[in-house]
C-alpha cells in the first residue's frame, strides 16, 4: 500500500504557495459621510507590483464627478522578504445626496469591496459640524438689467490647515467678471468652530438679458492631514491630504434696457452728480485760475460705464478738464464707482457769468422709471482790470507813440514834425487804397499744455513736477525763447516775486532741512504772468500779424 500523506502535504503546501501568490486589494474613502459637491479621496492600493493603468475610475462616473488619480508604489524589505505595493488617490466628488454605491472595483484579476456612502445635503447640521473646509457664495442681487453690476462674494472656509490651493475664476455666460480688490482675510467662530475665512468679492456685469447660472467658483488644494496625528520626528514635512470642491451654482435674471429709454443707458439704484469749489468763494481776481471739482458717484454701476463730464464755457470764461480720478468699491455688499475730476477755469475778462446746468439721464432699477441727476447752475463773479485786446484794424488806425526830444534849435524840431507828418499822411493814403481789401484777423492764443500742466501739478503741490514744467511752460509763454533750465527762465522774467518763490520751492525739496510745500503764492505769480504774456502776444501780432 502506498503511502498518501507525504502527497496530500505537498498539495496543502502547493495551494498555500499559490493563495500566497494571489492579488490583494483594498478600497478606501477618507470620510464617511461625505457632503454632496464636495470632494472624497477614495484610496485603491494593491499589495504587488502591477501596472499603471491597472485601475480604471471612470466607472465611477454615473454617481461622482470624477478627477485626476495619482499613482505611487514603494518596495520594502523586511528579513531578506521583498513586499511590493501599488497605490491610486483620486478624487470624487458625490453629484447627488443619498446612500451612493463605490462598485467593486478590478485590478487585473482581483477585485474590492463594495463601499456603501453616505451622502449629505450641504445644510446637514451632521455635515456642518464636521467640515474643516468649505465654500459659501452670495450675490448682491439675483434679478438685474442688462450692464447693471451687481457683486458676488466668495468665501472659503479653513478649520485645517491649507499647504496649497486656488480658487478658479467664476463663469457665467454674456457676462463679465472682474475681482475687486485685494482678498479679505479674517477668522470666525462657526458653531463652536474657529475658522480662517478667505473673501474674496467680484463685480459681475451682464451683457445680454435671459435666464443664467452663475459658477461660482470651484476650489482646487491640499490641506494638511495630521491635524489629529502627532507628527513623526523623522519627517520633515506634513502628507497633504487633496481636496476639491465646487462652489455654488446661482440662478441670476437679467432683464433688458426698457424700449421706450433713448439715451445713454445707465442702469442704477442712485447717481448723484455734486461739486466742490476753493472757500465758496463769490468773487475771484481776473486771469487766476479757478479750481471746480467735479465729483460722480453711483451705486451698481462700475467707473468706467460714468460718463465723460463737459462743460459750455460762457464767453469770458476758457475751461480746462484735467485727468479724471475713478474708483471703484463695495459698502455693504453693493458695488460703489466714483469719477472726480478738477476743472480749471481761466476768467479772460472781468464780470458776472452764469455756469449752465448740468443734467445726467439715468434709469433707476428700484423705481423701474428715468430720472435726472442735477448740478445747478453757479453763477461767478470775476473782478480784475480789463487786460489789452489790440486787433489789426486798431492798430492800424492808431499811430505809433512819438517821443520828441526838446532842442533848442526850434527849426531843426519844425523840420522833424513835418517830415512826421508827411510820413502820416503817406501811410494813411495807402491805407485807403487797400481798405476795400483789407480783412481783419484776430489772435488767437495757441493751446497751452504746458501751463495747465503746471496748474495741475501746483495744486496737488507737487513741487518736483512744478520744477520741471516750468522751462516748458516758459517756452510755451514765450515762442521765440528756448528755455533749457530754470535759471533762463528766471533772467528772461526778471520777475523778483517769481524769483523769491522759486528759491523758496528749491529749499523746501533741497535745503537743509525739507518741509512741505505749498503752492498758493507760486499759483498767483504764474497766473498773472501768463495773463501778461498773452497780452504781450495780442499786442506783437496786432502789429506783425
Amino acid at each position: 500500500m502506498v503511502n498518501s500523506t507525504p502527497v496530500i502535504a505537498g498539495l496543502f503546501s502547493l495551494l498555500v504557495s499559490i493563495q500566497a501568490m494571489a492579488l490583494n486589494v483594498t478600497a478606501t474613502v477618507d470620510k464617511n459621510p461625505a457632503i454632496v459637491d464636495e470632494s472624497v479621496v477614495l484610496t485603491v492600493i494593491a499589495d504587488g507590483s502591477v501596472a499603471a493603468d491597472a485601475f480604471d475610475p471612470s466607472v465611477l462616473e454615473q454617481d461622482f464627478v470624477v478627477g485626476g488619480t495619482s499613482i505611487s508604489s514603494q518596495t520594502s524589505m523586511v528579513n531578506f522578504k521583498t513586499t511590493r505595493t501599488t497605490q491610486w488617490t483620486t478624487l470624487i466628488i458625490p453629484r447627488k445626496t443619498g446612500v451612493l454605491t463605490i462598485p467593486a472595483l478590478t485590478v487585473d484579476d482581483a477585485t474590492t469591496k463594495p463601499i456603501q456612502l453616505q451622502v449629505l445635503a450641504q445644510g446637514d447640521k451632521t455635515a456642518q459640524q464636521q467640515k474643516d473646509i468649505y465654500l459659501t457664495a452670495d450675490v448682491s442681487k439675483h434679478e438685474v438689467y442688462v450692464q447693471q453690476q451687481f457683486t458676488l462674494t466668495v468665501r472659503l472656509h479653513l478649520a485645517a490647515e491649507l499647504i496649497r490651493g486656488s480658487l478658479a475664476e467664476p463663469k457665467m455666460t454674456g457676462a463679465e467678471i472682474k475681482q475687486i480688490g485685494e482678498n479679505n482675510e479674517y477668522s470666525q467662530i462657526i458653531d463652536g468652530k474657529r475658522f480662517r475665512i478667505i473673501e474674496r468679492v467680484y463685480a459681475v456685469k451682464p451683457q445680454t438679458s435671459g435666464k443664467f447660472v452663475l459658477h461660482s467658483t470651484m476650489f482646487d488644494g491640499e490641506i494638511s492631514a495630521s491635524k489629529q496625528q502627532r507628527r513623526s520626528v523623522f519627517s520633515s514635512f506634513d502628507r497633504g491630504k487633496p481636496v476639491r470642491m465646487k462652489g455654488q451654482e446661482i440662478d441670476i435674471q437679467v432683464n433688458a434696457a426698457p424700449a421706450d429709454f433713448t439715451g445713454e443707458w445707465l442702469p442704477s439704484e442712485l447717481i448723484v452728480i455734486e461739486e466742490n469749489w476753493p472757500d465758496e468763494q463769490s468773487e475771484y481776481e481776473l486771469g487766476e485760475p479757478i479750481t471746480r471739482t467735479v465729483k460722480i458717484t453711483a451705486a451698481a454701476l462700475g467707473a468706467e460705464q460714468l460718463p465723460k463730464l463737459e462743460f459750455n464755457a460762457p464767453d469770458g470764461l476758457k475751461i480746462y478738464p484735467d485727468q479724471a480720478d475713478v474708483k471703484n468699491g463695495v459698502q455693504k455688499g453693493a458695488l460703489i464707482s466714483q469719477k472726480t475730476q478738477d476743472f480749471a477755469i481761466v476768467p479772460t475778462k472781468p464780470g458776472t457769468f452764469v455756469l449752465p446746468e448740468v443734467t445726467l439721464p439715468w434709469f433707476n432699477t428700484q423705481l423701474n422709471r428715468t430720472e435726472l441727476a442735477v448740478l445747478p447752475a453757479k453763477t461767478i463773479v470775476v473782478k480784475g482790470a480789463v487786460p489789452v485786446n489790440i486787433d489789426n484794424t486798431t492798430a492800424m488806425n492808431t499811430p505809433l507813440p512819438v517821443h520828441v526830444v526838446e532842442q533848442s534849435n526850434t527849426t531843426l524840431q519844425w523840420l522833424f514834425l513835418a517830415g512826421w507828418l508827411l510820413t502820416a499822411m503817406a501811410w494813411l493814403y495807402q491805407t485807403k487804397l487797400k481798405g476795400r481789401s483789407f480783412k481783419r484777423e484776430t489772435f488767437v492764443p495757441s493751446t497751452k499744455h504746458a501751463y495747465l500742466k503746471l496748474l495741475a501739478a501746483c495744486k496737488q503741490n507737487n513741487g518736483q513736477q512744478v520744477m520741471a514744467l516750468l522751462p516748458a511752460w516758459g517756452n510755451e509763454l514765450f515762442p521765440e525763447q528756448n528755455f533749457s533750465n530754470l535759471q533762463q527762465l528766471s533772467q528772461h522774467l526778471q520777475n523778483d516775486d517769481f524769483d523769491k518763490q522759486l528759491s523758496h520751492l528749491q529749499h523746501c525739496y533741497y535745503g537743509a532741512q525739507q518741509q512741505a510745500w505749498h503752492s498758493d503764492k507760486l499759483l498767483k505769480i504764474i497766473s498773472r504772468l501768463q495773463t501778461q504774456g498773452e497780452q504781450q502776444q495780442q499786442v506783437a501780432f496786432a502789429i506783425n500779424p
